[in-house]
């Protein structure tokens, strides 16, 4: 008996000493802050002083920059999207800034796949990206648990050692600096512009998957309820895409209709930006995107004084209804025809 618990202690112990050594392999990648999403200093920095967060996935990430609305607004508006994020790792990111800082509103992007993505076609990285933003153990624990399943523990652990060995190798240099950018990514320029031809000839060639997931409204609705409960304004947005992505997709107004269900079920602002009705003056095909789905920063610089704009307008108390097209099969269509 004493043999065995002997043998259990060591057991413990070794246990323990393994669990040790991974997180002093990790930590590099928790504390070095060495990619561009890392931002948790910053945001700790910032603590009690926010009142207007943008939560998304990359489309917001790249094209609502918190510098240019905090000047048209004067708010403290901080991004906090990233790339691949799913609707739960919104969620734990939002909650958590709720809770330290006086938020009045909340600027949620619905990108054409927000909802329609499940785990198998997203996959886990996008949550990895969460756990770096984590600023203590203990949530980063929590979060393991909750956002990845256990047949993902073993690539989440070596996928978290790849990039701390990524981190021990940049320099501080290569970092965005965040506290200048307030979490948004800034990214260069890149001509999409195409031909009347090629537009005509990818017109409704693609099928989107409109069917919104479960998990992901089930989501949804917590933050529309959180946000309801803490009295935060919820304004819905779509960022701007390419006359490509516009084009080439049949059914992109199915998903379009079911936002607005949405918005019209639970009160919410919603503006879709591909149906500006000034996007072709404001956003050039050569100089405002980065690629087909994310603008570029001149692109995002431009598209967030349009977006403060309707803010104002509305807060001014004006209908801006008049401002955007009723569907995307009108937008194509003004699309070709100023193409002829």
């Amino acid at each position: 008996m004493h043999n065995f618990s002997k043998i259990i202690l060591h057991s413990l112990l070794l246990l323990l000493f393994v669990i040790m050594l991974l997180l002093g392999y990790m930590a590099p990648y928790f504390y070095g802050e060495k990619y561009y999403y890392q931002d948790y200093k910053v945001r700790n920095s910032l603590c009690g002083k926010l009142d207007t967060l943008i939560v998304g996935s990359s489309h917001a990430l790249r094209s609502v920059k918190p510098t240019t609305l905090n000047k048209e607004l004067n708010i403290k508006a901080y991004n906090l999207s990233s790339p691949l994020m799913s609707m739960y790792g919104r969620y734990v990111l939002f909650e958590k800034e709720t809770k330290r800082n006086p938020i009045k509103t909340v600027i949620i992007e619905l990108s054409y796949n927000a909802l329609t993505l499940d785990r198998e076609n997203l996959g886990f990285e996008g949550d990895l990206y969460v756990l770096g933003r984590l600023d203590n153990t203990v949530e980063r624990l929590k979060f393991l648990k909750t956002a990845f399943t256990v047949d993902e523990y073993s690539k989440v652990f070596s996928d978290t050692l790849q990039r701390s060995n990524h981190a021990l190798e940049t320099s501080s240099d290569d970092i965005i600096i965040q506290d200048k950018t307030y979490g948004y990514l800034p990214v260069p320029t890149n001509d999409q512009s195409l031909s009347t031809e090629e537009k005509i000839d990818i017109l409704n060639k693609q099928t989107l998957d409109s069917e919104i997931k479960k998990k992901n409204l089930q989501i949804f609705n917590d933050f529309i309820e959180l946000c309801k409960n803490s009295d935060i304004r919820i304004v819905l947005i779509v960022t701007p895409v390419t006359e490509k992505m516009v084009l080439e997709y049949r059914n992109i107004d199915e998903v379009f209709s079911q936002y607005v269900d949405l918005s019209k079920k639970y009160n919410c602002e919603y503006y879709d930006f591909n149906l500006d009705k000034k996007r072709t003056e404001l956003y050039s095909e050569k100089e405002s995107f980065y690629d087909i789905i994310h603008m570029s920063d001149s692109g995002a610089d431009t598209f967030s004084v349009r977006f403060s704009e309707i803010l104002k307008k509305v807060d001014a108390g004006e209908d801006v209804s008049n401002e955007f097209y009723n569907s995307y099969d009108e937008l194509k269509k003004t699309i070709l025809n100023q193409s002829v």
